[in-house]
Formats: C-alpha cells, sequence, structure tokens
C-alpha cells in the first residue's frame, strides 16, 4: 500500500520579510492563515523565518530565508488527480507571490513523501527491489546511497532545464495500537524531490514557474511508476 503523507511545492527567490501589507496582498489565495514568527533579525533579512498556516494546520506556507515551501498533510491514496490539485495550488500561491514581488527563482521543485507498507512481502523483499532500479528515463542512474538520482534534460520557458529526480528511502519503526497492546512495525518511506538542479545560469519568472509546475505532476508519476508500478 502506498499512501502519500505530505506535499511539498518549494521556489528559490529572494527573501521576503513578513509585512501584514503583503499578507493583505495575498487575500484570495492565502484567506484566514495565521501567521508565525519563527525566528527574527532586523540586520539581516535572510535570518528571518516566518510561516503562514491554515486554520485547520492542513497547510503551510513557510518563508525560510531564500527559500519558500507550500506544504500540505494528506495522508491520502496515490493518485494522479491529487499532484495535479496540488500542482494548480502551488502555480496560484506561488504566481501570486512573484507577481506581488516581482521576483525571479533560482530553483523550482515538487516533492511528494509517501509511506510504504509491504503487504505481506517476506522482510526486506520490498526495499530490495526498489534498490534494483538502474535506468530512469534513458539516463543511469547518477547516485545511490541511500537515495536515487537521475539528472534529466527538461524543456522549460524554451531552456533545456536539467531536473533531479530523487528517491530519497528510509526505515523507521512506528507505533501501533493492537488487541495485545502497542508494538512497533516497521514502516518505509519515501521522500520524492523532482526540482530543478542548481546552476547559475537557470532563472524563472512567474512563467517558467507555471510552466513547472504544469509538468510536475508527470514527472513524478513517470518518475514514481518506475518502483511502484503494478
Amino acid at each position: 500500500m502506498y499512501r502519500i503523507k505530505t506535499l511539498r511545492g518549494t521556489i528559490f527567490c529572494p527573501p521576503i520579510r513578513f509585512t501584514r501589507e503583503f499578507v493583505d496582498d495575498l487575500s484570495g489565495t492565502i484567506d484566514g492563515y495565521l501567521p508565525i514568527i519563527v525566528r527574527d533579525s532586523n540586520t539581516l533579512p535572510i535570518l528571518q523565518v516566518w510561516q503562514l498556516s491554515s486554520p485547520d494546520e492542513k497547510e503551510l506556507l513557510a518563508f525560510n530565508g531564500e527559500k519558500i515551501d507550500l506544504i500540505q498533510v494528506v495522508e491520502a491514496e496515490v493518485d494522479d488527480n491529487l499532484i495535479i490539485s496540488f500542482s494548480e495550488r502551488c502555480r496560484a500561491v506561488f504566481g501570486r507571490i512573484l507577481e506581488i514581488t516581482g521576483a525571479v527563482c533560482t530553483r523550482v521543485a515538487l516533492a511528494p513523501t509517501v509511506i510504504i507498507t509491504e503487504n505481506g512481502e517476506r522482510p526486506g523483499a520490498l526495499y530490495d527491489r526498489l534498490f534494483n532500479v538502474r535506468e530512469f528515463a534513458g539516463v543511469q542512474l547518477d547516485s545511490s546511497n541511500l537515495s536515487q538520482v537521475y539528472r534529466v534534460d527538461r524543456s522549460i520557458g524554451g531552456s533545456v532545464i536539467k531536473i533531479n529526480h530523487v528517491a530519497n528511502f528510509k526505515a523507521e519503526n512506528e507505533l501501533i495500537s493492537t488487541a495485545n497492546g502497542n508494538q512497533l512495525r516497521l514502516r518505509y518511506m519515501c521522500d520524492f524531490d523532482v526540482n530543478t538542479m542548481p546552476h547559475p545560469e537557470y532563472r524563472f519568472n512567474s512563467v517558467g514557474v507555471n510552466e513547472f509546475f504544469r509538468m510536475a505532476p508527470d514527472y513524478f508519476a513517470n518518475f514514481y511508476r518506475i518502483y511502484f508500478a503494478e
């Protein structure tokens, strides 16, 4: 069984400090969200960390220096429409931020976290199968050290951009309640991260960010299925 735990969209752009005017400008995209100042500095704006949290705490917009994350807590079966819907949300939120600030991004990312249950396979069988993958989208595995990375050339905004497709697998114990009391069960998780790799010449305006999140659901789906296709 494969379930999405969280969804994250990210852009890297110049730091944005908290102001009431900026939050008001997000009206229509972020309404009723509560501001939280996590860390502040009056002299170094990059050190300011602040967030906007939805009333039900299921969505968080986090400003961490030059990195802005939109995070949703989902806990739902992996579904293409879910990824598409979240990507549309990223297009709306990040598009509005870039419209207000006029900023240009250096990197963009879509990063779902998937919980994996072995469903009766022998212990470790799923883990072994996941790490047998060696090729994706016509390119060989770039690195593998508890994570697998493929770097694929994609066209965004008329330019060829190298995009990282990262699968970071980990195993952890979770505590579950049973008729015989609490027990520990091994759980596998994978942090997927489809992101434009760092490059001094890569720049993404609102059009480029919009195009990335329009295509990112397909990038993720094709990558995800090399591990979990039935």
